[in-house]
C-alpha cells in the first residue's frame, strides 16, 4: 500500500486472496514499537501475548506496547 499499488485495504485483500479483516488485523502489526519487534524476533523473553493480541496493541504507545508485552 506504501508503494501505491494498491489504494485500498479491500483491493490488497482480493489481490492476496485473503479476507479484508485479516489483511487489515495485519498490517496494524506495522505500528509496533521496534523494540517490541526486536525483542520478541531475536530475544529470549518469554511474553504470552498472541499475535492477535499484538494486532490490538499497536494503538498504544511504543512504551506502553513494551510494558504491555514484556511485564
Amino acid at each position: 500500500m506504501e508503494a501505491g499499488e494498491f489504494n485500498t485495504v479491500q483491493e490488497l485483500a482480493e489481490a492476496n486472496g485473503l479476507a479484508e479483516r485479516h489483511v487489515s488485523r495485519q498490517l496494524r502489526l506495522a505500528y509496533l514499537a521496534p523494540e517490541v519487534l526486536k525483542r520478541l524476533a531475536f530475544g529470549r523473553e518469554a511474553s504470552s501475548v498472541s499475535l492477535y493480541d499484538l494486532c490490538f496493541l499497536a494503538g498504544e504507545t511504543w512504551h506502553d506496547q513494551a510494558e504491555r508485552v514484556f511485564d
